[in-house]
């Protein structure tokens, strides 16, 4: 239990840690602004953690330890239906560790994911969901950035590698998307700058 002592914000699992806020747990992203009609309306958010968080999570799943033997066996849907209960709703309360501006102003997000899924890859564990924008935002000559990160520095987020960001849909045929270093929301008393995914049209 001392392993998963600090990620705060998934759920029955997990609980704060921010006395000891340095990353225990790591994460690769790849965010995907969605388009309607030239407007972002979702933001569909990959994750793959390392592998001993995942031996952990699963471990206390399916109550054996480590990855071997049945524990790499595909979830089933009432394995992930407890995953998204005890190992993911409770982020509810810290916005899926998503941050949104438009233009530099906060964009607000809906309560709940749409579409949560998880599987196994290899030694990993990948969560799939999709986060609604409260109200579609058309880009219009400024840039949508995504920051995903946890506050706490005890879950360190960043992209995947090469593929941290990407566009789709109706009207994103002139859009790019793009990480870059955010020097404006730096973490852990300043002295680490996250990555965003920033999308232009």
């Amino acid at each position: 239990m001392k392993l998963l002592r600090g990620i705060a914000a998934f759920g029955a699992l997990l609980v704060p840690a921010l006395a000891q806020a340095h990353p225990h747990v790591w994460v690769d992203s790849i965010v995907t602004a969605h388009m309607d009609k030239g407007q972002v309306t979702t933001l569909k958010e990959d994750w793959l953690f390392d592998e001993d968080f995942s031996a952990t999570v699963l471990g206390d799943i399916r109550k054996s330890k480590g990855m071997a033997g049945p524990s790499k066996a595909p979830l089933t849907p009432g394995e992930i239906a407890k995953l998204q209960q005890n190992a993911f709703s409770n982020l509810k309360n810290y916005d899926y560790f998503t941050h949104v501006w438009l233009g530099g102003q906060v964009v607000k997000i809906k309560p709940d994911v749409e579409g949560f899924s998880a599987r196994i890859e290899g030694e990993q564990l990948r969560y799939i969901f999709t986060v609604r924008l409260a109200k579609p935002v058309a880009l219009a000559g400024k840039p949508l950035t995504v920051g995903v990160w946890d506050d706490s520095y005890y879950v360190d987020v960043g992209p995947a590698k090469g593929k941290g960001a990407a566009v789709e849909g109706q009207g994103s045929e002139s859009c790019h998307s793009r990480v870059r270093e955010d020097k404006d929301h730096p973490l852990y008393y300043g002295s680490i700058f996250p990555q965003i995914a920033e999308f232009t049209c």
